[in-house]
Protein backbone atom coordinates (compact mmCIF):
# COMPACT_ATOMS: atom_id res chain seq x y z
CA UNK A 1 0.00 0.00 0.00
CA UNK A 2 1.48 3.37 -0.95
CA UNK A 3 2.02 6.14 1.59
CA UNK A 4 -0.80 8.19 0.08
CA UNK A 5 -3.30 5.41 0.74
CA UNK A 6 -1.91 4.79 4.20
CA UNK A 7 -2.28 8.45 5.16
CA UNK A 8 -6.00 8.28 4.49
CA UNK A 9 -6.51 5.41 6.95
CA UNK A 10 -7.95 6.56 10.26
CA UNK A 11 -5.36 6.00 13.02
CA UNK A 12 -6.09 4.44 16.39
CA UNK A 13 -7.34 7.22 18.67
CA UNK A 14 -7.25 7.96 22.38
CA UNK A 15 -5.44 5.00 23.85
CA UNK A 16 -6.45 6.26 27.32
CA UNK A 17 -10.06 5.21 26.68
CA UNK A 18 -11.42 2.04 28.29
CA UNK A 19 -10.70 -1.26 26.49
CA UNK A 20 -14.22 -1.61 25.10
CA UNK A 21 -14.44 2.02 23.98
CA UNK A 22 -11.04 1.65 22.31
CA UNK A 23 -12.19 -1.56 20.63
CA UNK A 24 -15.33 0.12 19.27
CA UNK A 25 -13.24 2.96 17.84
CA UNK A 26 -10.79 0.47 16.37
CA UNK A 27 -13.62 -1.40 14.65
CA UNK A 28 -15.21 1.81 13.36
CA UNK A 29 -11.90 3.14 12.04
CA UNK A 30 -11.02 -0.24 10.55
CA UNK A 31 -14.32 -0.71 8.75
CA UNK A 32 -14.14 2.87 7.44
CA UNK A 33 -10.79 2.00 5.86
CA UNK A 34 -12.41 -0.53 3.49
CA UNK A 35 -10.47 0.79 0.51
CA UNK A 36 -7.21 0.09 2.34
CA UNK A 37 -7.94 -3.48 3.41
CA UNK A 38 -9.56 -4.24 0.07
CA UNK A 39 -6.48 -3.03 -1.78
CA UNK A 40 -4.16 -4.93 0.56
CA UNK A 41 -6.13 -8.14 0.05
CA UNK A 42 -5.88 -7.81 -3.73
CA UNK A 43 -2.20 -6.98 -3.42
CA UNK A 44 -1.65 -10.17 -1.39
CA UNK A 45 -3.21 -12.28 -4.13
CA UNK A 46 -1.31 -10.49 -6.90
CA UNK A 47 1.94 -10.93 -5.00
CA UNK A 48 1.32 -14.65 -4.51
CA UNK A 49 0.72 -15.23 -8.22
CA UNK A 50 3.09 -12.68 -9.69
CA UNK A 51 4.73 -13.72 -12.99
CA UNK A 52 2.05 -16.39 -13.38
CA UNK A 53 0.08 -16.36 -16.63
CA UNK A 54 -3.17 -17.68 -15.13
CA UNK A 55 -2.67 -16.00 -11.78
CA UNK A 56 -5.33 -16.82 -9.16
CA UNK A 57 -7.17 -18.99 -11.69
CA UNK A 58 -4.67 -21.69 -10.74
CA UNK A 59 -6.90 -21.98 -7.67
CA UNK A 60 -9.82 -22.84 -9.95
CA UNK A 61 -7.82 -25.40 -11.91
CA UNK A 62 -6.39 -27.13 -8.84
CA UNK A 63 -9.83 -27.23 -7.23
CA UNK A 64 -11.35 -28.78 -10.36
CA UNK A 65 -8.64 -31.46 -10.59
CA UNK A 66 -8.95 -32.25 -6.87
CA UNK A 67 -12.73 -32.62 -7.03
CA UNK A 68 -12.62 -34.73 -10.18
CA UNK A 69 -9.94 -37.06 -8.83
CA UNK A 70 -11.56 -37.57 -5.42
CA UNK A 71 -15.01 -37.81 -6.97
CA UNK A 72 -14.07 -40.61 -9.36
CA UNK A 73 -12.15 -42.55 -6.69
CA UNK A 74 -14.64 -42.35 -3.84
CA UNK A 75 -17.70 -42.87 -6.03
CA UNK A 76 -16.19 -46.29 -6.79
CA UNK A 77 -15.25 -46.98 -3.16
CA UNK A 78 -18.68 -45.98 -1.84
CA UNK A 79 -20.46 -47.49 -4.85
CA UNK A 80 -22.29 -44.25 -5.61
CA UNK A 81 -23.55 -42.90 -8.91
CA UNK A 82 -20.90 -40.45 -10.15
CA UNK A 83 -23.48 -37.95 -11.41
CA UNK A 84 -25.09 -37.83 -7.98
CA UNK A 85 -21.85 -37.89 -6.03
CA UNK A 86 -19.90 -35.23 -7.96
CA UNK A 87 -22.08 -32.25 -6.94
CA UNK A 88 -22.06 -33.45 -3.33
CA UNK A 89 -18.29 -33.71 -3.04
CA UNK A 90 -17.61 -30.66 -5.24
CA UNK A 91 -19.71 -28.34 -3.09
CA UNK A 92 -18.44 -29.87 0.13
CA UNK A 93 -14.80 -29.50 -0.95
CA UNK A 94 -15.22 -25.90 -2.11
CA UNK A 95 -16.82 -24.78 1.16
CA UNK A 96 -14.43 -26.83 3.29
CA UNK A 97 -11.34 -25.37 1.63
CA UNK A 98 -12.75 -21.86 2.12
CA UNK A 99 -13.24 -22.45 5.85
CA UNK A 100 -9.98 -24.35 6.25
CA UNK A 101 -8.03 -21.60 4.49
CA UNK A 102 -9.66 -18.95 6.66
CA UNK A 103 -8.86 -20.81 9.88
CA UNK A 104 -5.25 -21.64 8.99
CA UNK A 105 -4.42 -18.22 7.55
CA UNK A 106 -6.34 -16.65 10.42
CA UNK A 107 -3.45 -17.72 12.64
CA UNK A 108 -1.24 -15.30 10.68
CA UNK A 109 -3.69 -12.37 10.75
CA UNK A 110 -1.26 -10.18 12.69
CA UNK A 111 2.10 -11.94 12.40
CA UNK A 112 1.95 -11.68 8.59
CA UNK A 113 1.47 -7.90 8.95
CA UNK A 114 4.30 -7.49 11.45
CA UNK A 115 6.10 -4.75 9.51
CA UNK A 116 2.93 -2.77 8.96
CA UNK A 117 1.84 -3.08 12.59
CA UNK A 118 5.23 -1.98 13.91
CA UNK A 119 5.67 0.93 11.50
CA UNK A 120 2.16 2.45 11.40
CA UNK A 121 -0.60 2.99 13.94
CA UNK A 122 -3.43 1.45 11.98
CA UNK A 123 -6.67 -0.05 13.33
CA UNK A 124 -6.11 -3.74 14.04
CA UNK A 125 -9.52 -4.41 12.52
CA UNK A 126 -7.95 -3.49 9.18
CA UNK A 127 -5.66 -6.54 9.34
CA UNK A 128 -8.57 -8.82 10.23
CA UNK A 129 -10.65 -7.56 7.31
CA UNK A 130 -7.66 -7.85 5.00
CA UNK A 131 -7.43 -11.56 5.82
CA UNK A 132 -11.18 -12.12 5.60
CA UNK A 133 -11.37 -10.35 2.22
CA UNK A 134 -8.39 -12.26 0.81
CA UNK A 135 -9.78 -15.68 1.73
CA UNK A 136 -13.21 -14.74 0.37
CA UNK A 137 -11.71 -13.72 -2.99
CA UNK A 138 -9.82 -17.03 -3.09
CA UNK A 139 -13.11 -18.81 -2.34
CA UNK A 140 -14.79 -17.08 -5.30
CA UNK A 141 -12.03 -18.29 -7.61
CA UNK A 142 -12.39 -21.81 -6.24
CA UNK A 143 -16.16 -21.73 -6.63
CA UNK A 144 -15.76 -21.29 -10.39
CA UNK A 145 -14.51 -24.89 -10.47
CA UNK A 146 -18.11 -26.01 -9.91
CA UNK A 147 -19.28 -24.60 -13.25
CA UNK A 148 -17.80 -27.40 -15.45
CA UNK A 149 -19.68 -29.96 -13.35
CA UNK A 150 -22.91 -27.98 -13.76
CA UNK A 151 -22.44 -28.06 -17.54
CA UNK A 152 -21.34 -31.71 -17.68
CA UNK A 153 -24.17 -32.93 -15.45
CA UNK A 154 -26.67 -30.63 -17.20
CA UNK A 155 -27.90 -29.25 -13.88
CA UNK A 156 -30.77 -26.81 -14.24
CA UNK A 157 -30.67 -23.72 -12.00
CA UNK A 158 -33.35 -23.71 -9.32
CA UNK A 159 -34.76 -20.92 -7.16
CA UNK A 160 -33.59 -22.75 -4.03
CA UNK A 161 -29.99 -22.14 -5.13
CA UNK A 162 -30.40 -18.57 -3.87
CA UNK A 163 -30.46 -19.91 -0.31
CA UNK A 164 -26.75 -20.64 -0.70
CA UNK A 165 -26.07 -16.88 -0.67
CA UNK A 166 -27.07 -16.32 2.98
CA UNK A 167 -25.15 -19.51 3.78
CA UNK A 168 -21.95 -18.04 2.33
CA UNK A 169 -22.67 -14.75 4.12
CA UNK A 170 -22.93 -16.57 7.46
CA UNK A 171 -19.55 -18.20 6.87
CA UNK A 172 -18.10 -14.78 6.04
CA UNK A 173 -19.66 -13.36 9.20
CA UNK A 174 -18.16 -16.13 11.32
CA UNK A 175 -14.72 -15.70 9.78
CA UNK A 176 -14.29 -12.23 11.32
CA UNK A 177 -14.20 -13.21 15.04
CA UNK A 178 -12.47 -16.49 14.25
CA UNK A 179 -9.65 -14.72 12.38
CA UNK A 180 -9.35 -12.08 15.11
CA UNK A 181 -9.10 -14.52 18.01
CA UNK A 182 -6.83 -17.00 16.20
CA UNK A 183 -4.58 -14.17 15.03
CA UNK A 184 -4.30 -12.75 18.53
CA UNK A 185 -3.65 -16.08 20.29
CA UNK A 186 -1.21 -17.21 17.57
CA UNK A 187 0.74 -13.98 17.93
CA UNK A 188 1.25 -14.84 21.60
CA UNK A 189 1.63 -18.62 21.26
CA UNK A 190 3.33 -19.57 17.99
CA UNK A 191 2.68 -23.29 18.53
CA UNK A 192 -0.99 -22.76 17.79
CA UNK A 193 -0.56 -22.45 14.02
CA UNK A 194 0.99 -25.91 13.38
CA UNK A 195 -1.47 -27.41 15.87
CA UNK A 196 -4.40 -25.92 13.96
CA UNK A 197 -2.94 -27.17 10.64
CA UNK A 198 -2.80 -30.73 11.98
CA UNK A 199 -6.29 -30.45 13.44
CA UNK A 200 -7.73 -29.27 10.11
CA UNK A 201 -6.24 -32.28 8.33
CA UNK A 202 -8.05 -34.56 10.78
CA UNK A 203 -11.19 -32.45 10.49
CA UNK A 204 -11.43 -33.10 6.76
CA UNK A 205 -11.88 -36.82 7.31
CA UNK A 206 -14.07 -36.42 10.40
CA UNK A 207 -16.53 -34.15 8.58
CA UNK A 208 -19.10 -35.44 6.05
CA UNK A 209 -17.42 -34.00 2.97
CA UNK A 210 -16.42 -37.06 0.96
CA UNK A 211 -18.84 -39.29 2.88
CA UNK A 212 -22.46 -38.77 3.94
CA UNK A 213 -23.76 -38.37 7.47
CA UNK A 214 -26.37 -41.06 6.83
CA UNK A 215 -23.56 -43.63 6.74
CA UNK A 216 -23.21 -43.25 10.52
CA UNK A 217 -26.66 -44.68 11.11
CA UNK A 218 -27.65 -44.24 14.77
CA UNK A 219 -24.41 -42.34 15.37
CA UNK A 220 -25.36 -39.53 13.00
CA UNK A 221 -25.43 -37.12 15.94
CA UNK A 222 -21.62 -37.20 15.75
CA UNK A 223 -21.84 -35.39 12.41
CA UNK A 224 -24.70 -33.10 13.40
CA UNK A 225 -22.81 -31.59 16.34
CA UNK A 226 -19.91 -30.69 14.05
CA UNK A 227 -20.24 -26.93 13.34
CA UNK A 228 -18.20 -27.23 10.15
CA UNK A 229 -20.72 -29.74 8.78
CA UNK A 230 -23.62 -27.39 9.53
CA UNK A 231 -21.86 -24.52 7.75
CA UNK A 232 -21.27 -26.77 4.74
CA UNK A 233 -24.89 -27.91 4.74
CA UNK A 234 -26.38 -24.41 4.56
CA UNK A 235 -24.45 -23.87 1.32
CA UNK A 236 -24.39 -27.37 -0.18
CA UNK A 237 -28.02 -28.36 0.35
CA UNK A 238 -29.54 -25.36 -1.53
CA UNK A 239 -27.16 -25.96 -4.44
CA UNK A 240 -28.38 -29.56 -4.55
CA UNK A 241 -32.03 -28.49 -4.65
CA UNK A 242 -32.82 -28.96 -0.95
CA UNK A 243 -33.83 -26.52 1.77
CA UNK A 244 -31.55 -26.81 4.83
CA UNK A 245 -33.37 -27.74 8.06
CA UNK A 246 -34.13 -24.95 10.51
CA UNK A 247 -31.86 -26.44 13.17
CA UNK A 248 -28.86 -25.95 10.87
CA UNK A 249 -29.46 -22.21 10.77
CA UNK A 250 -30.12 -22.11 14.53
CA UNK A 251 -26.91 -24.05 15.22
CA UNK A 252 -24.88 -21.79 12.95
CA UNK A 253 -26.44 -18.66 14.45
CA UNK A 254 -25.65 -19.76 18.01
CA UNK A 255 -22.09 -20.68 16.98
CA UNK A 256 -21.49 -17.27 15.37
CA UNK A 257 -22.90 -15.46 18.42
CA UNK A 258 -20.64 -17.52 20.70
CA UNK A 259 -17.61 -16.62 18.55
CA UNK A 260 -18.32 -12.89 18.86
CA UNK A 261 -19.04 -13.17 22.59
CA UNK A 262 -15.71 -14.91 23.07
CA UNK A 263 -13.70 -12.66 20.75
CA UNK A 264 -14.90 -9.26 21.99
CA UNK A 265 -13.65 -9.40 25.61
CA UNK A 266 -10.42 -11.20 24.70
CA UNK A 267 -9.64 -8.78 21.89
CA UNK A 268 -10.59 -5.73 23.96
CA UNK A 269 -8.29 -6.78 26.80
CA UNK A 270 -5.30 -7.78 24.68
CA UNK A 271 -5.37 -5.74 21.49
CA UNK A 272 -2.77 -3.27 22.83
CA UNK A 273 -0.33 -6.14 23.32
CA UNK A 274 -0.37 -7.36 19.73
CA UNK A 275 2.31 -4.91 18.56
CA UNK A 276 4.65 -6.39 21.18
CA UNK A 277 3.77 -10.01 20.41
CA UNK A 278 4.31 -9.86 16.66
Amino acid sequence: MDTGSASRVAPIRDTRAGPYAALVRDVCDGMAAWRAWGSLALLDIKHKYRRSILGPFWITISMFVLILGIGILYSKLFKMDLKEYLPYIALGDIVWIYMSTTVQEGCTTFTASENLIRSMRLPLTLHVMRLVTRTFIIFLHGAIAYLPFVVYLELQPELVWLLAIPGVFLILLASIPVSAILGLVSARFRDLQPAIANFMQLGFFMTPIIWKAEMLGNQRWFADINPVYQFIQIVRMPMMGEVPPAYSYVYVGVFIAACYLAAIPVFAANRHKISHWV
